[in-house]
């Protein structure tokens, strides 16, 4: 049985390899190098060609001597840059950390008296939210203890109020 290694005389190659000498050396280039922005990484790139000029030249040659007829030093350069180069592992986000907050719909019924209100007035925002919540007590209450029920953080709600009159606002006056 022939070497499956060994090529006839009219084999043609249709998939030129880098060597595996100058694969280990770009392979620690990359790594190295990995997270240089383009410029750096291209800057580093010319110095590190010098460096090792021998090795390079020696897989530039057994190359062309294969009959390969394209850029080879385009070819390491982007083996290390795109082949080999690692890129940032993503973040994975932990399901159990992610907390995603219920968005909790307003009372109806105290829409309802914040738009009778804010048609009613004439009152710059947060003077207009300030009147409303001395006139509405018995509603706001109502509203405080069904968010609490809800599980509402007690600390947001007035924030949560506020807010609610003010889109309220802008949605009857724009």
């Amino acid at each position: 049985m022939a070497n499956s290694n060994a090529m006839g005389a009219n084999s043609k190659i249709y998939r030129y390899k880098l060597s595996d000498e100058i694969m280990t050396c770009i392979a620690q280039f990359a790594k190295i190098h990995q997270l240089d922005d383009r410029h750096t990484y291209k800057e580093a790139w010319t110095l590190w060609l010098s460096e090792n000029q021998d090795i390079v030249e020696r897989d530039i040659q057994r190359l062309q001597q294969l009959d390969y007829r394209g850029d080879i030093l385009d070819k390491m350069f982007k083996a290390g840059r795109y082949y080999f180069r690692e890129k940032l592992p993503k973040k994975k986000e932990n399901p159990a950390e992610k907390k995603q907050r219920d968005y909790i719909v307003m009372d109806p019924e105290l829409i309802q008296g914040m738009d009778i209100h804010l048609r009613s007035t004439h009152l710059k925002p947060a003077l207009a939210y300030e009147q409303f919540c001395n006139e509405h007590l018995d509603l706001l209450r109502k509203e405080i203890s069904r968010l609490l029920k809800e599980h509402f953080p007690k600390e947001k709600i007035t924030e949560k109020l506020k807010k609610t009159y003010k889109n309220r606002y802008f949605i009857l006056h724009h």
